[in-house]
């Protein structure tokens, strides 16, 4: 039952979601607020693991291609993926989509529609400052997004406002995808 106040967001596992929005804009602690660790597929993390900086952008190629690999070993088994990058270009979203075609589960996309001056105050307050720069530059990137991922495929698109950061409630629904080869753990029929 919800609360007064609070949306209720469902969501299907399997299913790939992709958090779109500027830098600072609030998606990695959504992530972590409403999502398992397991489930979240982080480009900073995943920069980490590969080079031992999450701010490194040099090595942004091999950063997402251990988020594809991932997301694909995930999807191969019918786990839920919640992809947290910027998501900025409609390169990037369009790698994503064709994964989940793939693996042909669900793609949707949370639009983190924050206002500029809100990722400002949030970039100046978190640990992991990355100046006005590239928060204004992902900000005009992101009003492109808005226009775009209207046409590109998404099986639904929610647009998250300040409020919804803390006021929105996630239900996983299970929704079994058949088709899919799938190995038995210990099990190797061929």
């Amino acid at each position: 039952m919800a609360q007064a106040g609070e949306r209720i967001i469902r969501v299907y596992r399997p299913s790939l979601i992709v958090l779109c929005g500027p830098g600072a804009s609030g998606k990695s602690s959504f992530a972590a607020r409403h999502f398992r660790p397991t489930q979240v597929i982080s480009s900073d993390f995943c920069r980490a693991l590969v080079c031992d900086d999450e701010w490194d952008q040099r090595y942004h190629q091999q950063a997402f291609a251990l988020v594809n690999f991932l997301i694909g070993q995930r999807l191969s088994i019918n786990r839920l993926c919640v992809v947290d990058s910027t998501a900025l270009t409609p390169e990037a979203r369009r790698s994503l989509l064709d994964m989940a075609r793939k693996f042909r589960v669900r793609i949707e996309i949370f639009m983190f529609n924050i206002p500029l001056e809100k990722c400002l105050d949030f970039d100046r307050r978190r640990e992991r400052y990355v100046g006005p720069k590239v928060i204004e530059e992902h900000f005009q990137l992101y009003n492109q997004a808005q226009v775009s991922v209207r046409t590109e495929g998404f099986d639904q698109i929610l647009d998250l406002h300040e409020e919804d950061l803390t006021s929105v409630r996630i239900e996983i629904l299970y929704r079994p995808v058949f088709g899919l080869k799938q190995k038995s753990p210990g099990r190797d029929r061929g």
